[in-house]
């Protein structure tokens, strides 16, 4: 079983409507509506993750591209340093 890590993909997604993206943004110290900033600002790649960078990252496994990857975790988060391999 393959396995695709998003992070922090806030365009389309529900989870962020309402006092999700409040708490998170409380938890930082800052207003929400900064939120989307404050994500692209703390990956490596200064890139923010868009549900179309997730589709692409499904694809590739689901593709023939992939038939011989077992057990591959493919993260798209545009760089969070701690969360790379040690």
């Amino acid at each position: 079983m393959n396995t695709v890590c998003p992070d922090a993909v806030i365009q389309g997604s529900k989870i962020w409507a309402g006092r999700w993206r409040e708490e998170r943004a409380r938890a930082y110290g800052i207003h929400p509506e900064e939120l989307e900033e404050f994500y692209r600002q703390r990956t490596t790649l200064r890139v923010n993750v868009y549900p179309r960078d997730v589709a692409e990252a499904v694809l590739f496994f689901v593709s023939p591209r992939s038939a011989k990857t077992t057990g591959g975790i493919l993260t798209v988060d545009g760089g969070i340093p701690g969360a790379y391999v040690r």
